[in-house]
């Protein structure tokens, strides 16, 4: 069974790359626009791992994070934020005492190999 990847980014470009990328690598994904796209996609897709842009419209992917870790359902999904937002983690810590950080952090442009490279040991770390 493939490993499923929620990619939520509202950079059509990113999202079509990523989505031939890890589809070519033997993933299935789901894409979503925002972070409120996103959220709706999980009651028809629980993802293996969720990769996520900060900076988007309607519900950024910070938003959309704290959901996920609030919830019971879904706050175990490995995430992995993909952004082109060089202070990314900043975003993150206003929450750090309430809510863990996300598992991996990656800067937009990135290396292929190194994406599927952290895509794997953030999923191999979960089994």
């Amino acid at each position: 069974m493939p490993t499923k990847v929620l990619i939520v980014d509202d950079e059509e470009d990113i999202r079509s790359y990523l989505d031939s990328l890890l589809s070519d690598n033997g993933y299935e994904t789901v894409l979503a626009e925002d972070g409120e796209d996103g959220y709706r996609k999980l009651s028809d897709f629980t993802p293996d791992i969720i990769i996520l842009d900060i900076i988007m419209p309607n519900q950024t992917g910070v938003g959309l994070y704290r959901k996920l870790k609030k919830s019971g359902e879904y706050k175990d999904i490995p995430v992995l934020v993909l952004t082109g937002v060089s202070s990314y983690k900043d975003f993150f810590n206003r929450s750090h005492l309430t809510l863990p950080r996300p598992q991996a952090f990656m800067e937009k442009p990135f290396v292929t190999e190194e994406l599927l490279a952290k895509i794997e040991s953030l999923v191999s770390q979960k089994e």
